[in-house]
């Protein structure tokens, strides 16, 4: 297994394609002239929390096993970067995450092929071999396949290797995106940023909000229950200025979350999120004073932008747009 990031390698929120063509690059220089490398890249540079020696690593090593793979079958090694949005799609009913794994939320999407396994059409561009390349050298040496797993895990992504007999190994990689970064919600006394609480007691979807908030310009503590929450509320009432509560909750609701916030501090507001929105759960939680009641399966940007105008932000047109992309 790979080791684990140490605090001084920190994921950075970053583009994705510099990251992608340095790999890429340092691919192509491995190649031999006969071996042609077709990329398509069909959105505008996606954000991605990363660690970008580690991440460029074992892209470069899963370059190096579809070309291995395919040797004797095909003649183009094809390379697609994509964005997605997963969000209609079944949940999995005790997890509060999609079939395989994923949360709910935009993902950047990369496809490792060769063209036996996919035609290269009119949207990919061969890359050229590159005239000069960094310090690194031009390599074959590549990471083990359970390493390169284990770093795309820590980059809460997920990789599906699918070997075909006859036509070479395909991998499809998914990335969790990162909102553009924005300045600091300030409270309004000025002095810090708006502070979130969130309550979730799926662990997935607390480590993806303590990541994306931030990055949405606030500051946020997550809760694995109804009962911390309420604990750090009562220590500190007006240490927070709204509360984000699943509906499920473990030995609760956030129903009875939002009662008992209300009952602490009247004006503090609280949004409900959950997978499985229906009229009757936004008339109970209207009901009982929610401030919002957000479906968990949209974008997280939508959390986001709701957050913003609830305390009065100014918006934001480069998040407006990100969340609009689910429209599409």
């Amino acid at each position: 297994m790979h080791p684990e990031l140490s605090p001084t390698e920190e994921l950075v929120n970053q583009g994705l394609e510099p990251i992608v063509l340095r790999a890429l690059q340092r691919f192509r220089a491995l190649l031999p002239s006969e071996v042609e490398l077709a990329l398509a890249l069909t959105h505008e540079d996606p954000r991605v929390r990363a660690h970008a020696d580690r991440l460029e690593q074992a892209l470069l090593s899963v370059f190096i096993v579809a070309w291995h793979s395919m040797l004797g079958v095909a003649t183009q090694v094809v390379v697609e970067m994509s964005e997605v949005l997963l969000d209609d799609v079944v949940l999995d009913l005790d997890a509060d995450k999609l079939q395989g794994g994923l949360p709910p939320r935009r993902y950047a999407r990369l496809v490792v092929s060769n063209s036996s396994q996919v035609t290269p059409g009119p949207f990919h561009t061969l890359v050229p071999a590159p005239a000069l390349i960094d310090d690194r050298p031009a390599s074959a040496h590549r990471l083990h396949l359970a390493q390169v797993r284990d770093i795309i895990a820590q980059h809460q992504g997920t990789m599906t290797v699918s070997p075909e007999p006859g036509r070479g190994t395909a991998f499809d990689i998914y990335l969790p995106t990162a909102l553009p970064l924005e300045t600091q919600a300030v409270s309004e006394s000025g002095s810090e940023a708006n502070h979130i609480i969130y309550v979730d007691d799926y662990e997935g979807m607390r480590s993806l909000v303590s990541d994306t908030l931030p990055d949405a310009g606030f500051r946020v503590t997550c809760y694995e229950s109804g009962e911390e929450a309420l604990s750090a509320l009562h220590a500190n009432p007006f240490g927070c200025d709204v509360v984000v509560t699943d509906y499920r909750l473990p030995n609760s609701s956030g129903i009875e979350l939002l009662k008992q916030v209300k009952r602490l501090r009247a004006d503090l507001p609280v949004i409900i999120i959950s997978g499985y929105m229906n009229e009757a759960l936004k008339s109970m939680a209207n009901d009982h004073g929610a401030a919002l009641v957000i479906s968990k399966t949209h974008d997280l940007s939508e959390l986001c932008i709701a957050l913003h105008e609830l305390l009065g932000h100014p918006p934001d047109p480069a998040l407006v747009s990100y969340s609009s992309w689910g429209q599409l």
